[in-house]
């Protein structure tokens, strides 16, 4: 226990125990929530097979040399970093693609711990943070994928509020730390904007407290008409004009230059209507859950603005914001997550709600440790039953979204097949991973970061067998067609004047693969 309570460094408190079980009952939970998020993400893949050409030839590649299609120029990966990464992890080292799983559980370990040690810093009590986490559980898994870059800003952005905690309490060191860790992140994922964006808000919040609010917290809106005041904000706060211009500064320093911030501005605006990820909340996995959890969050946001100052809720507008692109994109859910469960548990701790909670916890001391251990024995237990150091490849059920072609790459292997193959959107990433050089694919789920506007729809309207399907056909020389058997365009594609050019080559329960009739393939030989 000694060692435990080191590790969490408790402070003053001292109920250690208490403290500790309901953690660890909330960090198993936690695992055994995500631990069923085991496929390998389709992102991951084209990641990887980015880093792999790089490794291979010595040249990165600020062209696209994985489509047929049409692509800009130049193709942008922002996360290319994570590519790098991945690749060493989930292709060049012993632990093969399970060393994703592995890496995740390291991510997921150590933002648990960044989370714990910042709210704890702005005077969380233990059993809140507890307490809070469940909440937040069905709005966060979708950035704990198997693996997704997102897991690194998540990381990223609870680190970098823990160095502006050190710069509201008038440190500056963090500037280092933070600007090492500013251009690694924005070559890893584009989130990086985000910690911009929190950055931002701390800096306002900073200078307004000085300009507008008194030495006893009272609002003076005439305040910031001294020249003393913005005296004493200067000599406070002139270091967050040198961070600033080092923020822009570091833009520059990845692959593409200043051609990233043209990008960026470009990816933000875009709308993505076909996106899941991109839908509102209540498109999400288990819709009525996720929205009570975000409305229950949402009240107690209102609850602590009413009963704390304005100057003690540092972060309280960005957390807000997060809150709105969280229900407006079900992506940003993840985001918002973290930004809550790191501040509520500070926040809530002096309110009268907060210092019931904790009495009623201490009062059912006892009866609190029991279930909360049973409940750490019963989800760690399920989270090992379901292997969370395993990383997986669904390959045999037609019907999901995420089914990877594992059987047809093999196929195209072992007859070395190459040419252009018209993918699915989700699946292309795979076949360059797996077949590349020889094989060129469609597309490969980089959307706007590789291709140009018109090629997912164009894309959607042929596997979607909708009128106009066969446009990617006439406009694109293709070799093999990869088409999922639940695609409504299986059908429409046999039974057209289109197929007499094309040979079935390869069928599996999830994929048929079509070659043109020219490849000296048998059917026989291919099932």
């Amino acid at each position: 226990m000694a060692v435990l309570r080191n590790a969490l460094l408790f402070g003053r408190f001292r109920d250690y125990r208490l403290a500790s079980s309901l953690l660890i009952a909330v960090a198993a939970s936690f695992l055994a929530y995500v631990v069923r998020l085991s496929d390998v993400t389709h992102d991951a893949f084209h990641e990887m097979a980015l880093a792999r050409v790089w490794a291979t030839t010595g040249h990165f590649p600020t062209e696209d040399v994985f489509a047929f299609t049409s692509t800009v120029s130049p193709v942008v990966h922002h996360e290319w970093g994570t590519g790098v990464i991945l690749y060493w992890v989930g292709e060049r080292s012993a632990l093969g693609l399970d060393g994703l799983a592995w890496l995740r559980l390291v991510l997921i370990g150590s933002l648990a711990v960044l989370i714990y040690r910042v709210a704890r810093n702005q005077g969380a009590h233990p059993y809140l943070i507890a307490v809070c986490a469940p909440v937040m559980f069905p709005l966060m898994w979708v950035g704990f994928a198997n693996l997704r870059a997102q897991l690194f800003t998540l990381v990223f952005l609870v680190a970098l509020m823990g160095m502006l905690q050190s710069d509201s309490r008038g440190r500056r060191f963090w500037i280092f730390p933070w600007f090492a860790m500013h251009v690694a992140w924005l070559n890893m994922h584009a989130g990086f904007v985000v910690g911009l964006g929190y950055l931002g808000f701390h800096i306002a919040e900073r200078w307004l407290s000085i300009l507008y609010w008194n030495d006893r917290g009272q609002f003076q809106c005439d305040r910031c008409m001294s020249f003393a005041t913005w005296r004493t904000a200067w000599q406070r706060y002139w270091h967050h004009l040198v961070v600033l211009v080092m923020a822009v500064l570091g833009l520059r320093l990845n692959p593409w230059g200043w051609q990233y911030v043209g990008y960026l501005w470009k990816a933000i605006r875009m709308p993505r209507p076909t996106m899941l990820e991109w839908q509102p909340l209540w498109a999400t996995y288990q819709p009525s859950i996720a929205i009570l959890a975000f409305t229950l969050s949402v009240i107690l946001l209102g609850y602590v603005a009413k009963n704390r100052r304005w100057l003690r809720l540092s972060g309280w507008l960005f957390c807000a914001l997060a809150a709105y692109m969280a229900l407006k994109h079900l992506r940003h859910g993840s985001l918002y997550g973290t930004l809550w469960l790191t501040l509520m548990p500070g926040w809530l701790t002096p309110t009268p709600l907060g210092r019931t909670l904790i009495a009623k916890l201490q009062s059912t001391r006892n009866m609190a440790i029991f279930a909360a251990s049973m409940v750490a024995i019963a989800c760690a237990s399920f989270a090992w039953v379901h292997a969370p150091l395993r990383s997986t490849l669904p390959s045999d059920d037609p019907s999901s979204v995420m089914v990877y072609p594992v059987q047809a790459c093999s196929f195209i292997d072992k007859h070395q097949l190459s040419g252009n193959i018209i993918t699915p959107f989700a699946s292309g990433g795979y076949v360059s991973w797996r077949c590349h050089p020889r094989v060129r694919v469609s597309i490969d789920g980089r959307y706007e970061v590789a291709y140009q506007e018109h090629v997912l729809p164009m894309h959607d309207r042929f596997f979607e067998g909708r009128e106009g399907w066969n446009d990617l056909l006439h406009r694109y020389p293709a070799d093999l067609i990869l088409i999922q058997r639940t695609a409504p365009v299986l059908d429409r594609f046999i039974h057209s004047e289109e197929s007499s050019a094309w040979n079935v080559v390869h069928e599996d329960s999830a994929f048929v693969l079509f070659a043109k009739r020219r490849f000296a393939v048998t059917t026989s030989e291919s099932r």
